[in-house]
């Protein structure tokens, strides 16, 4: 559990400024790390900050065509978070910035509406997950399982390539699902342009052989070249995208002005964002439209991409701390606040990104101060190079991103749990299946609802095992419960528990509870019935080897021998049972628990330990 820091004003003097001043390290976490700063530290983030801020600046134009904004959208989004994260982040690696995933549920949230809309839609998820982080709830993304983010992240894979691909061919073209590109693709197959379709391959084959130059295998003494390679795989997403458009700003004028050899972006708006709030009404055809209005149009977006957010900065977050405990609470409020304040210059949604966390732990950074150094040089490119972003080439925008996230594709889970677990391969692929033929939003829904059904038809069906033994006092039916009976197993569970007593009689059942470790009031309920029922018919239901927890909700069940709870044997909890007096009858006398006792020493000894 994570320490109450946001109550802070509850107590004064001495102890009052020291939580205060504890408070504000756990919230602001660069108080933790500046003063023990150091040159070494500030190299590295140099070099780790550079890296990144050329691996950001070509993926938040690729993102930025992903959503269908126009390109300096995404670079108005890869500044803000990356600047507020080194005050506010706790992981070193987590870069905020314009994610695949992001851009996607943005494209499917704002389709046709106004740029207004997705600026509106970061503040509104902004401002949901600040509400999360500050109400707890990051345990409610625990509720997706790791099958369900596999089966999510491989469906919004899929669908980003197959729509890159009208791209990639130099198509052009609106689909909306993936079935609609697939058939919008096959029907406009025959306007293919070469020149573009040659580019993204190539664009494509290039990113690939670059991604692998980190992993040959220098000499140590080959530093200098080791340190080459390295830079150019890191940096690939800049190296092909510079000289992509390069190709094209040369070849500018090898094709007509109506036929340009390659589809480029356009122009691009050049300056920095302008600084505003996002718009809360706006003037349309139909009249004017008020903030409750624009909010009910991108309504399901703001409830679903809060969750996406969140669970992808956790997860990323988890991947890079080194198995130290990760601030949740912290982690949504930066992520809420980076968004919040990001719409004040016309970002689009932001969270963090595996790649860009991955190009930062390899670069060797020390400190969130990175994210700086990346977000100065998103400003510099704003300030001075948009005049040459009109010249890249759309098909290399579209290689960049199929790079990118067909490594998304997850298979080996599915390998994974084929082999141990089909159910939650069930979840994986209706997972999948949702996402790629109806909606991500509406995928995550399901997965998440798949996973709960499939818990909870374990416990409405928890496995009840049961086992023979011989005792001093004759054979003995046991039956061993494992994890919970709750209200919606109970009356299934009674129901085993009754033909098991049948097997029995007219000797009593045994109820091993060493693996029980939930039992709700309807269960108890419905235990009590059984008991009864059984002892109506001159049988008894005797509960052993009880945990503090359930023994305490056993102990208030009528007709249950309390003297055998405790007992850790088969042997014991007879003789416990036998030394009982029955529940009708008066106590009996003390003598009478002695031979009781040597009894419960011989089955003891003849008992068999597991169950």
């Amino acid at each position: 559990m994570e320490p109450d820091s946001w109550s802070w004003a509850a107590s004064g003097g001495k102890r009052g400024s020291g939580r205060w001043r504890a408070a504000a390290r756990r919230r602001l976490p660069v108080l933790r790390w500046a003063p023990q700063y150091s040159r070494t530290a500030a190299l590295a983030d140099l070099v780790a900050g550079v890296t990144l801020g050329l691996t950001l600046v070509p993926q938040s134009i690729a993102y930025a065509a992903l959503a269908n904004l126009p390109v300096q959208y995404g670079l108005y989004s890869s500044f803000v978070g990356t600047m507020l994260y080194v005050v506010l982040g706790t992981v070193k690696e987590v870069s905020i910035g314009p994610t695949s995933l992001t851009a996607l549920l943005t494209l499917q949230t704002c389709h046709g509406l106004p740029v207004q809309y997705v600026v509106l839609l970061t503040f509104l998820s902004g401002c949901v997950v600040l509400a999360m982080g500050l109400l707890r709830l990051g345990f409610l993304v625990e509720l997706i399982s790791p099958a369900v983010t596999s089966g999510f992240t491989s469906g919004t894979a899929l669908i980003i390539v197959v729509a890159q691909l009208k791209g990639l061919l130099g198509i052009s073209f609106l689909a909306e699902s993936l079935l609609d590109n697939v058939a919008m693709l096959a029907e406009n197959i025959h306007k293919t342009r070469l020149g573009d379709a040659a580019l993204g391959a190539s664009c494509c084959i290039v990113l690939l052989l670059l991604r692998k130059l980190k992993d040959v295998r220098v000499g140590e003494k080959r530093r200098a070249l080791r340190l080459a390679l390295w830079l150019a795989s890191i940096g690939r997403n800049a190296l092909v995208v510079c000289g992509a458009a390069g190709l094209a700003y040369c070849t500018a004028d090898a094709g007509s002005d109506h036929h340009p050899l390659f589809k480029l972006s356009g122009r691009v708006e050049p300056g920095l964002p302008p600084l505003g709030l996002p718009s809360f009404g706006m003037s349309s055809a139909n009249g004017t439209l008020t903030f409750l209005d624009m909010a009910r149009r991108i309504s399901s977006g703001v409830l679903m991409l809060p969750v996406v957010m969140v669970l992808a900065n956790i997860a990323i977050a988890k991947a890079f701390s080194a198995g130290a405990a990760v601030d949740a609470t912290q982690e949504m409020v930066t992520l809420g606040l980076c968004n919040m304040l990001g719409s004040l210059v016309h970002a689009m949604p932001t969270c963090g990104a595996f790649t860009r966390s991955a190009v930062s732990h390899s670069s060797g950074v020390r400190t969130p101060l990175a994210g700086l150094y990346a977000g100065v040089i998103s400003l510099v490119a704003l300030a001075f190079m948009t005049q040459y972003f009109y010249y890249i080439p759309r098909a290399c925008l579209s290689a960049v991103l199929i790079c990118a996230v067909i490594f998304m594709i997850d298979y080996r889970s599915a390998v994974v749990l084929w082999r141990r677990s089909r159910p939650e391969l069930a979840v994986l692929v209706l997972t999948l299946l949702v996402a790629v033929l109806g909606s991500v939003e509406l995928a995550l829904l399901c997965g998440a609802l798949g996973s709960l059904a499939r818990v909870l038809r374990h416990l409405m069906r928890p496995p009840l095992h049961l086992a023979h033994y011989k005792t001093a006092r004759g054979p003995a039916l046991v039956a061993r419960p494992v994890l919970a009976l709750v209200y919606a197993g109970a009356d299934r569970a009674c129901a085993r528990l009754r033909r098991a007593a049948a097997r029995a009689a007219p000797r009593p059942l045994l109820v091993d509870c060493r693996d029980l470790s939930l039992l709700d009031y309807s269960a108890a309920q419905a235990l009590e019935r059984l008991i009864k029922e059984l002892q109506a018919s001159g049988q008894q239901l005797i509960f052993f080897h009880a945990s503090a927890e359930v023994l305490r909700k056993l102990e208030n069940i009528e007709g249950v021998q309390h003297a055998a709870l405790r007992a850790a044997s088969v042997g014991d909890a007879l003789a416990a049972a036998a030394a009982a007096p029955a529940p009708t009858e008066a106590p009996a006398p003390a003598t009478a628990a002695a031979p009781a006792t040597a009894d419960a020493a011989l089955l003891a000894a003849t008992d068999d330990a597991n169950v």
